[in-house]
């Protein structure tokens, strides 16, 4: 069976019924989108890592109880409430910083190419900048690309929160960045 032209569902109804490789598959697919997700969410490296194994946990053993539509909203809400609770649990805000060896700057580049990591490292920090609920808003919109309907599911509100959040972190970001514009 052709995973790859698969559609994330049809992989969890597979897996379901015990094809591991279906697992595998989309494992494979949310990896990376999931864990930057979580790091963009404010928590550190190690910690980003946790919650994703966490989260990957949480698919496993509620396999049962997911109703077979939109996995990758299903997903993501497991990601965000489970990020949800280590913030409630430590009692600290998340911050924007993201694990110093992982930012690495090359010493030897030209004038674009540091303008340009200036600019990725202000778009950085502008989304870390933005309150909690417009930063969801924008990373599942932008990066998980979920609608506006199925994150205004996600995270339990109206449609129109969800698109007045998103105008609100647009309209910030774009003033903390308008030098890279």
């Amino acid at each position: 069976m052709q995973q790859d032209n698969l559609t994330d569902e049809a992989l969890f109804a597979a897996y379901r019924d015990g094809d591991m490789a279906a697992f595998d598959a989309l494992y494979a697919r949310y990896r990376q989108p999931v864990f930057l997700f979580l790091l963009r969410r404010g928590h550190i490296h190690a910690v980003a890592e946790d919650l994703f194994h966490d989260c990957w946990m949480r698919v496993v053993d509620d396999r049962g109880q997911f109703d077979g539509k939109h996995f990758r909203g299903w997903i993501y809400r497991i990601a965000r409430n489970l990020s949800i609770d280590q913030i409630r649990k430590a009692q600290i805000r998340a911050t924007d910083d993201v694990d110093p060896a992982e930012a690495s700057v090359n010493p030897i580049s030209t004038q674009r190419q540091q303008e340009a990591e200036d600019c990725i490292e202000l778009i950085k920090h502008s989304i870390g900048v933005l309150p909690m609920e417009q930063r969801d808003v924008f990373l599942l919109h932008q990066e998980a690309e979920l609608t506006l309907q199925q994150i205004a599911e996600l995270m339990a509100v109206g449609r129109e929160t969800i698109k007045s959040r998103l105008r609100y972190a647009m309209q910030q970001l774009k003033q903390l960045m308008a030098d890279c514009l």
